[in-house]
């Protein structure tokens, strides 16, 4: 049985996945104008989501340490990567498998050198914002790099700290931290901070964390409210600030998203201004950008978002 994920089928509004052989059916907005290539196959789901319900309802019970694996970007028959699967009261799974080619591309393109250590200094460092349950984060530490890890949800922080225990990184230098990204990002300015990795998957709408501080009785000051977020309104400005957290000789960013007020050509237009707008010496500019999918058995693809892939690196290797 394949220890990895696969999308067996998708139409009217829903998708069919095996997560290492479990069986889940969920809504995927994406399908909702295509039509299911194996009606037969759906009979065969052990795990449903009813969006209205906001409920799971499950056939048999869902496996203690079920997991998927990512594989290796270089040997695509050795797993690299064991992420936990769990069925959350929104209809996620914890992990967002359209990811794969950005997990391999941070994986692939790690900067060489770089050994596991515990002292930040030897190591090239790394911002993961909007990190989530942390698989990029994963994949960067299991490169040997140093990785803050930031998201403004506490459960999310915990879950990648499951992640990285279950992939033997427990000790791996990785700051797990709760905090609003924009605001994180413009005290690492001012801390004089650098980074050689921006990884960033900002929602479409969101909520920085809650303040901690309690209103007292004789406390005028209205208690401080979550920092809304919104992404046409707020990437750009935090696109700039993370292009001044830039270190040395190459970089690497790394943006996706899954809304639709703004797609990769948007992104790739933030991106190009800043970079015209820096001084980067002799280093080159590599951009990627597309359309990320996950593709069915008859190779249909469903649509999940945009990608751009940013790296700077020298022109030779002496520069």
């Amino acid at each position: 049985m394949s220890r990895c994920y696969q999308l067996i089928d998708f139409g009217n509004g829903r998708k069919l996945e095996s997560l290492a052989g479990r069986i889940i059916d969920r809504p995927s907005p994406a399908a909702d104008n295509a039509v299911p290539r194996d009606p037969a196959a759906w009979r065969d789901a052990e795990s449903r989501y009813d969006a209205a319900a906001r409920i799971w309802t499950h056939r048999t019970a869902w496996p203690d340490q079920l997991a998927i694996e990512v594989s290796d970007p270089i040997d695509p028959e050795r797993a690299v990567l064991q992420i936990p699967v769990q069925p959350t009261p929104f209809g996620h799974i914890g992990v967002f498998p359209e990811q794969l080619e950005n997990w391999q591309w941070l994986m692939r393109t790690a900067p060489a050198g770089d050994l596991p250590s515990s002292s930040r200094s030897r190591q090239r460092q790394a911002l993961n914002l909007f990190a989530y349950t942390g698989v990029s984060t994963m994949a960067m530490a299991s490169s040997g790099m140093g990785v803050a890890h930031v998201d403004a949800a506490k459960p999310n922080v915990e879950a990648a700290k499951r992640v990285a225990v279950a992939n033997g990184l427990r000790e791996a230098p990785v700051r797990y931290l709760v905090d609003d990204a924009a605001a994180f990002v413009q005290r690492e300015i001012r801390r004089g901070n650098r980074y050689h990795t921006i990884v960033l998957d900002p929602p479409a709408y969101g909520h920085g964390p809650k303040s901690k501080r309690k209103a007292k009785s004789s406390d005028k000051r209205p208690a401080k409210q979550a920092q809304a977020w919104r992404i046409s309104r707020d990437l750009p400005e935090l696109l700039k600030n993370c292009f001044e957290l830039i270190s040395g000789r190459s970089f690497r960013l790394l943006v996706t998203g899954h809304s639709a007020e703004m797609d990769q050509a948007d992104v790739l237009d933030l991106i190009e201004r800043n970079l015209s707008h820096r001084r980067i010496g002799r280093l080159q500019p590599q951009i990627e950008a597309g359309r990320m999918t996950v593709a069915d058995p008859a190779n249909r693809k469903l649509d999940a978002g945009f990608y751009v892939r940013c790296r700077l690196a020298p022109l030779t290797p002496d520069s």
